[in-house]
């Protein structure tokens, strides 16, 4: 049973790995549209649904992690205090992007702004809870 305190950490270190995938593509969407060539966002946006659409079962278990498998105050961790406003950053962009893509007016730089936000907390996080694992 003590393995399960693992799944946690493991399936978010592999998710931020999609989120530094989804900011690569991201940033060449933006490159691309800047110098006013083409560029095909379609990878971007199928990948940031997979991530935004886990991160919140990846949170979750996180929360149930802490609840169930350690004796420590569930919410009174540094790692959860940088984890939670990058969820919020993310599902704010999620937001945000899915606006972008159905053509209404929305600022891309927050869409941006609040995404990379996100990884850059999600990353912290991911230091912050190596103090916390088992």
């Amino acid at each position: 049973m003590r393995w399960l305190a693992y799944a946690h950490p493991l399936f978010m270190l592999v998710l931020l790995g999609l989120g530094v995938q989804v900011l690569r593509d991201g940033l060449r969407v933006r490159r691309a549209r800047l110098l006013g060539t083409r560029a095909d966002s379609r990878r971007h946006r199928r990948l940031a649904r997979w991530f935004v659409g886990l991160a919140v079962p990846g949170f979750a278990g996180g929360l149930s992690s802490m609840l169930w498998l350690r004796p420590d105050p569930a919410l009174e961790s540094f790692h959860f205090a940088l984890a939670l406003p990058a969820l919020a950053c993310w599902l704010t962009a999620g937001a945000l992007g899915l606006r972008l893509e159905r053509g209404r007016a929305v600022n891309r730089h927050a869409h941006a702004a609040l995404g990379a936000a996100g990884l850059l907390l999600g990353l912290a996080a991911a230091v912050a809870g190596f103090a916390i694992l088992p």
